[in-house]
């Protein structure tokens, strides 16, 4: 055999060697994607269905949080008509009572054993049309937070009627201050229905569901005026605390109410 044909015959068995090689490559590859594919099938049937977030608040797309909070302020906001934030202010009301609420019971919760703590200033709202993310200032929710600690915890221990006067002022004044603040009248005050306690006859009590219901109301807001306004020495009392408060950036041991009652006394 000549030299050319033993080279040709060399140079096919070496092409054939190459192809061999090569769809064993692809054999391989094709076995380990139809193993994978298998496998990933085989987990999403055991895996259980994870449940969809609930939908935000249609009502208030866009507008949560910190940002919410100030548009109810009067601030402008960017992207957000000052009329539309004008009509959402009644659908705001419910929110802000659902969040003060919460917050008051938390402290009277966290007074059975609970480390003191600051309470957040974002808590999650359900709504009836989804949620809304809310945002209150921590010095509001701090004063709060600390009464209903009393309430629920020396208070409960030893009832004292001077006390609890002192406690249902300061929280109304709280309360009033921050619906001022929004620009929405509060004809009912936090302490008929706040501090109404199982066995404790002869005071006024809202409904659970009325307290933290989140249906709208209707009619126009508007800033409170005249006999809904607070005393001016609860106010400056408030506003000294409230400076106290963000000089420290803690919550103190000492009870905001007590500057409040002195002024109230005073006033």
């Amino acid at each position: 055999m000549s030299n050319f044909m033993m080279n040709v015959v060399s140079w096919v068995l070496l092409l054939l060697v190459i192809l061999t090689l090569y769809l064993i490559d692809k054999v391989n590859q094709l076995t380990k994607m139809h193993e994978n594919a298998a496998n990933a099938n085989a987990k999403t049937e055991t895996e259980a269905p994870v449940a969809p977030a609930p939908p935000s608040d249609i009502l208030f797309s866009g507008l949560e949080g910190k940002k919410l909070w100030d548009a109810m302020n009067g601030k402008e906001v960017e992207g957000f008509d000052t009329n539309l934030v004008a009509a959402l202010r009644p659908h705001y009301e419910p929110i802000l009572r659902a969040h003060i609420t919460a917050t008051f019971q938390d402290g009277v919760s966290d007074a059975a054993g609970i480390e003191n703590r600051v309470p957040n200033s974002e808590r999650q709202i359900e709504t009836a049309r989804g949620h809304i993310q809310s945002w209150l200032p921590p010095q509001h929710l701090g004063s709060i937070y600390r009464n209903a600690r009393e309430y629920g915890g020396d208070y409960a221990k030893n009832p004292d009627p001077d006390v609890l006067d002192r406690l249902k002022q300061t929280i109304d004044s709280v309360v009033d201050m921050m619906y001022q603040r929004v620009g929405i009248p509060n004809d009912t005050p936090y302490s008929q229905f706040l501090f109404k306690r199982p066995g404790q006859p002869g005071e006024a009590s809202a409904p659970d569901d009325a307290v933290l219901a989140l249906t709208d109301q209707t009619g126009q807001a508007e800033v409170l005026e005249g006999g809904n306004a607070l005393n001016a020495g609860l106010v400056q009392a408030y506003e000294d605390q409230q400076r106290q408060d963000l000089a420290t950036d803690t919550v103190t041991d000492v009870p905001f109410n007590e500057p409040v009652a002195a002024a109230a006394k005073t006033a």
